[in-house]
């Protein structure tokens, strides 16, 4: 009896995925640019963030499973992601993301941001 249950569902997912929307979204998904070269991750998340500096985040994910380290900028419109396994790589998103993190807590950056509002 549950096998039944657990196609229909699947068939549902199904549905939801071959319209777009993977998750109930309401709008489809978008394929998200996986730079390969970190200089141009670098440019285009330097450039999203002073764009709008108080719409952008930044993530940093580390899966031991797959030894992969993933650093995303996003402004929900934009999505910039950089994946890596190498060790040298590290030190290289470790200083970015700090210098990052101080541009977003400068007051510089806060009073610029609050004038354009």
């Amino acid at each position: 009896m549950g096998g039944g249950l657990l196609r229909r569902r699947d068939a549902r997912r199904g549905r939801h995925l071959a319209a777009g929307r993977g998750s109930g979204s309401s709008e489809p998904c978008r394929a998200m640019p996986h730079y390969q070269a970190w200089e141009e991750f670098t440019r285009a998340a330097e450039k999203l963030y002073l764009a709008d500096p108080m719409k952008v985040r930044v993530v940093l994910k580390y899966r031991h499973c797959d030894g992969n380290l993933c650093i995303k900028v996003t402004d929900d419109v934009a999505c910039l992601l950089y994946r890596t396994d190498q060790a040298q790589d590290v030190k290289k998103i470790e200083k970015f993301h700090s210098q990052l993190m101080r541009l977003m807590v400068s007051k510089e950056s806060r009073s610029a941001a609050m004038e354009t509002d």
